[in-house]
């Protein structure tokens, strides 16, 4: 199987080039809000299609269902993970591109779908049997027993949210992924599971047409499909704690948001100029492009020790 791997990764790569061709040539302009503080950096982003996510959620989905030797526990729950909250993300994009402020769904409504789409994913592993409700952290055993199952939902909620939160600058939330993509299939290897590199095809030709100057984005769709997909494959593989680790980038992006929020509702004031981080740099004067490498670059070096220790 792993020898097909070039192949599988390539003909996602073609196909999600495919489907962005074709998008972008029926897609029309979008007025998904920019925040007034970035109106200086980003004016020139208004109207930039958000199909991205749907083209390259295509493209994995495509590939993947057309080669049924690829249909086993380590690739179909992921899957099934990118296409439920693909759909919800889908939902949030709509709302905003029909609404007249680019707002989408309300933060409880959106969190009410997660969590949803969560227990929904939850309890298909679990029927399967494939919820183990031990936590390995290093040599470190931890049996968490029921609580595994609200941890599971978490975890869920934070990839989701953390992905989602870093989607702000051209390239950057798949180029931060790309990484713990990586890691993912490195450690199916190492364990025997079956895994697929058609996400990676898919999201390298995404960053063909998401790289400066952006001709689309990925939208929560993407955003969240992505997010739900490593969550997902974490928790089939029980490699919570490694993945952990390795988003620590989207730990940060995700942190300084919501510590900006809870000053915000708490004390009427700010902690950072603008949340989430990669915001905070590019109103410092930082150029985009150095934002996204320097971004992408770190979350290379925490996959990287993410995989040294795991061993």
């Amino acid at each position: 199987m792993q020898a097909r791997y070039p192949i599988l990764l390539v003909s996602a790569f073609v196909a999600t080039f495919v489907l962005s061709k074709v998008l972008l040539s029926v897609a029309g302009r979008s007025n998904v809000a920019i925040k007034p503080e970035l109106l200086g950096t980003q004016a020139k982003k208004q109207g930039t299609p958000v199909i991205g996510g749907i083209a390259f959620c295509l493209g994995t989905l495509l590939v993947t269902l057309l080669d049924p030797a690829l249909m086993q526990e380590g690739v179909v729950f992921p899957l099934l993970g990118l296409l439920l909250f693909a759909l919800i993300g889908l939902l949030d994009d709509r709302m905003k591109i029909r609404s007249n402020n680019g707002d989408g769904l309300s933060s409880l409504l959106k969190l009410a779908l997660q969590i949803s789409g969560s227990l929904v994913l939850l309890m298909l592993l679990d029927s399967q049997g494939l919820l183990d409700t031990r936590l390995d952290i290093g040599s470190f055993t931890l049996e968490l027993g029921t609580a595994y199952y609200a941890f599971a939902c978490m975890y869920l909620l934070y990839f989701v949210n953390a992905v989602n939160i870093t989607d702000g600058l051209d390239a950057l939330a798949a180029g931060s992924a790309m990484p713990l993509l990586v890691l993912l299939l490195l450690l199916a290897r190492r364990s025997g599971i079956i895994a697929s590199p058609a996400l990676i095809g898919s999201l390298l030709a995404f960053l063909v047409f998401n790289r400066k100057p952006a001709k689309y984005f990925m939208g929560d769709c993407g955003s969240h499909a992505l997010g739900a997909y490593i969550a997902v494959s974490a928790l089939v593989m029980g490699c919570e704690a490694v993945l952990f680790f390795a988003s620590g980038l989207f730990l940060v992006e995700l942190a300084t948001s919501l510590i900006q929020i809870i000053s915000i509702r708490r004390f009427g004031r700010k902690v950072f100029t603008i949340a989430p981080l990669h915001h905070a740099y590019e109103l410092k004067g930082v150029a985009e492009g150095r934002i996204v490498s320097f971004f992408t670059l770190t979350s290379w070096a925490f996959a990287l020790c993410s995989l040294l220790i795991s061993r």
